[in-house]
Parts: C-alpha cells; sequence; structure tokens
C-alpha cells in the first residue's frame, strides 16, 4: 500500500499514511499520485568526502523513499563511483525531503561528511593542531 502524498509504502494492514493521515492506495500511478515529480527542485544535502560515499548515501536515502542524486566531477562515468580518493561529490535531495533526509543523515552519520574513509587530511591537521595547543 502507499500514500499518494508522500509516496511512502506501507505493509499489509496499514490503510492511512501515519504521517499526513491520508488514505492508501495499493498501486501508485499519474492519476492518484498528488506529487508532481515535474517540479521537483533539488538542493544540496551534503558533500561528502568522495563519491563512493555519496552513492551510499543516495542508496540509504532512496531506500528510504527520498528522492536523491549525487553530483560529482569524476573524469568518467565510473571514476566516481569506483574511486574513494577522488574529491568529494554533492549529495542532492528534493527540497521537499530536505528535512527527512536531514534526519535520516544524522542518524546514520551524524555530523561526519566521510562516513567510508574517516576524516579528511584537513580534520585530521586541525585535531593536530589543537592537540598541539594542549
Amino acid at each position: 500500500m502507499f500514500c499518494p502524498v508522500c509516496e511512502s509504502e506501507y505493509g499489509a494492514g496499514i490503510t492511512v499514511c501515519p504521517d499526513d493521515g491520508t488514505e492508501l492506495v495499493e498501486h501508485l500511478t499519474a492519476e492518484n499520485t498528488l506529487i508532481d515529480h515535474s517540479e521537483a527542485r533539488f538542493v544540496p544535502l551534503h558533500n561528502v568526502g568522495s563519491p563512493a560515499e555519496a552513492e551510499m548515501v543516495n542508496d540509504i536515502l532512496t531506500q528510504n523513499g527520498i528522492r536523491s542524486a549525487v553530483q560529482s566531477g569524476g573524469a568518467d562515468a565510473l571514476s566516481p563511483l569506483l574511486s574513494t580518493t577522488s574529491p568529494g561529490a554533492l549529495v542532492l535531495v528534493d527540497e521537499r525531503d530536505y528535512d527527512r533526509a536531514m534526519e535520516l543523515y544524522t542518524a546514520f552519520f551524524g555530523s561526519d561528511t566521510t562516513p567510508l574513509t574517516g576524516t579528511t587530511l584537513e580534520e585530521d591537521e586541525e585535531v593536530a593542531a589543537e592537540d598541539e595547543e594542549q
């Protein structure tokens, strides 16, 4: 069962969307869906450490019903997915999903922008400098 307003999917026995109180439908169609996807506007959620990390975050968001995409500057189609050493990548979400996406990101990763590889070199240098000051 699906909510025609937020497009969330629910298991058997649930007939009303717990988020918005809308009656669920068996299948989403253009006629019963209230969201106009042509008006989707993507906004930045996080600039993460690598394209591979961005894809991981994108997968988590997508699996939780959030419309998201990855923007990276790889040299070819495969390099952003396979390289953990290439420059960071931007995770974008539909602005209507931003709050929920931020909640999910924080629940999974806290404020970490490098969930797979750990801290960036700049962050390591900042920590080292703080340790020296103390």
